[in-house]
């Protein structure tokens, strides 16, 4: 029988509450009864205390994922589903009717962080947390059976949460560790152990410790918030490389979640390692309705729909390269930021880019994968040309030629709900009528074609030997500060000009409409002064267009502005 703790009374075996209204989780077990069952709260002393001589007192014995287990214990393994279950001699804490459970059937609790010191697997003994989330964490730990040397513990525990969430975790917990066993690259950390805890209802995948940092902290420490171009193509290269090796397997592995958080440099050697194999995923050729995943901003429209390929990692390469030399975060404006006839491109926001990395990652991430790179290999041959050219100093700045953007009314895509083949630009699938969840404001456009520079603002009253010159090459152009936080990138950035940060993010805008140039100030803080070739200065209100002729002059902030047609 049980002990109700809040009245006393006695509670039948199966029933869910106590006759006082209390929940089962106010339910002990009563010390006179021989079970195995015990609570994590039990304030009454079992047979097993008093028959070593326990004070009632004692602390309440804690379950077996906090239990330093005897390396000494006989452990018996299991096979389910791939995983292999470790279960320890121990008592433990098991709601099982037969006293043991299977992954995925014990039962679940909450996410409690490993203390250092507790050994797992009667063998890692755990040193400090490194990492995690909701479901899990990962540890720093030492190999008891080889002399301490340090190995990642990564923990999945089966949580609270809706059931069919719980499950995907599970797989994706099962997929990494199955895929891993079968990969054999020098960029993928090896993989030496993986069992489950039956007492706490815990996975874990025990690898290779890796000491260097990811990506994205790498970005967040770099200067001006961007790395250089042969740093980012020496990684670019030994990523690419892991891709092109996972591809050319005999079951293709589509990697699917490329992005600087799952790139990390190994401290002792500096190659690069790609970790986080959850969502990776084994497919056919002729496989179709794969369930859309990644992180947005760095997956390609057509995972969205589930129809994922070898393409698809090629884009969120060229995501990942785009945010480390740029600074511009894609998860700011997902799929949208890749318009490049609507957004500024690579050399607009880091004008130390070269034309040829410019042209790269343009063609990396295009929305149609038949205009992107056919394959990894036909990009790592791409990258790795461009690293020796940048050693040699053959390449070259500042473009004559603007790389071709072509219009997302002339590419196609996959209806996330029945998988046909659509235009970028369709607001509702021709197929099923469904509303696509990626035609957003910005992408319904007709084609406009590239207008050629028909106008320039120069900056009067700079040290530099010559004066620097902006072309206004598109038909709608920004003049302001730059601001990567806010994915702010002005066709005219005066940052470099502003060093007291008296003009706006967006200040003005200038614009040709049929054949002339109209201004007009943003609401920017300290306004737009337009002064004519013939009247006098004009404080231009807010949002009200006002022409511009050849030999204009706007003050925006301390920064004069000639505006020169021709």
């Amino acid at each position: 029988m049980a002990i109700c703790r809040k009245c006393g009374s006695e509670i039948a075996e199966k029933a869910t509450a106590c006759l006082c209204g209390a929940p089962v989780q106010d339910v002990a077990l009563s010390p006179g009864e021989d079970s195995m069952e015990f609570s994590e709260t039990l304030s009454m002393p079992s047979q097993e205390q008093i028959a070593e001589g326990v004070p009632h007192d004692a602390a309440p014995r804690p379950l077996a994922g906090d239990l330093a287990v005897d390396p000494n214990a006989k452990t018996e393994e299991k096979v389910d589903t791939g995983l292999a279950a470790a279960e320890t001699n121990q008592p433990v804490a098991d709601t099982s009717p037969s006293g043991t459970s299977a992954p995925g059937e014990g039962r679940t609790t909450g996410l409690r962080a490993l203390s250092p010191g507790i050994i797992l697997n009667s063998r890692y003994e755990i040193v400090r947390k490194i990492g995690g989330g909701g479901m899990g964490a990962v540890y720093l730990a030492m190999d008891r059976n080889l002399g301490g040397v340090e190995r990642a513990v990564k923990e999945m525990v089966q949580s609270s949460i809706e059931e069919e969430q719980q499950k995907k975790a599970i797989e994706d917990f099962k997929r990494e560790s199955m895929i891993l066993t079968t990969l054999d690259h020098p960029s993928i950390p090896t993989i030496y152990d993986y069992f489950f805890d039956n007492a706490e209802s815990r996975f874990y995948l025990v690898m290779k410790y890796i000491s260097g940092g990811d990506l994205a902290s790498r970005l967040r420490a770099a200067p001006g918030g961007r790395i250089d171009e042969k740093t980012v193509t020496e990684w670019a290269v030994q990523i690419i490389d892991v891709l092109a090796y996972l591809h050319s397997l005999p079951t293709t592995i589509v990697y699917r979640d490329l992005k600087p958080s799952n790139v990390m440099i190994d401290g002792n050697t500096g190659r690069v390692m790609l970790i986080d194999f959850g969502i990776a995923r084994s497919i056919n050729q002729e496989e179709k309705g794969v369930t859309a995943v990644g992180t947005m901003g760095y997956a390609p429209p057509e995972l969205f729909s589930g129809q994922v390929e070898p393409r698809s990692d090629i884009y969120s390469l060229g995501s990942t390269m785009f945010h480390l030399l740029t600074g511009a975060d894609p998860q700011n404006n997902p799929l949208l930021i890749f318009d490049f006839q609507k957004n500024p491109r690579p050399r607009q926001i880091n004008p130390q880019l070269s034309d040829q990395m410019e042209r790269i990652l343009m063609r990396a991430v295009e929305y149609n994968a038949d205009a992107r790179f056919s394959s990894a290999a036909e990009m790592r041959q791409v990258l790795s040309d461009h690293l020796e050219n940048l050693k040699k100093g053959a390449v070259t700045y500042g473009v004559t030629e603007i790389p071709a953007a072509v219009s997302l009314a002339n590419q196609s895509v996959f209806c996330g709900f029945c998988g046909q083949r659509i235009v970028a630009t369709d607001l509702y699938c021709a197929f099923c009528g469904s509303k696509q969840p990626i035609a957003q404001h910005g992408v319904h456009s007709e084609i406009y074609a590239r207008s050629q520079v028909t106008a320039k603002l120069v900056i009067d009253g700079t040290s530099e030997l010559q004066a620097p010159v902006f072309s206004l090459e598109k038909s709608d152009n920004i003049v302001g500060r730059r601001d990567p936080q806010s994915n702010i990138f002005p066709e005219v950035d005066l940052s470099r000009f502003d060093p007291q940060t008296k003009i706006s993010r967006r200040h003005a805008r200038i614009w040709n409409e049929g054949g002339s140039f109209l201004v007009e100030d943003l609401g920017s803080s300290n306004g737009t002064i337009l002064v004519a070739t013939t009247d006098e200065p004009l404080r231009l209100q807010p949002h009200r267009p006002h022409p511009i002729t050849n030999g204009d002059r706007l003050r925006v902030g301390d920064t004069t502005l000639h505006f020169v047609i021709g």
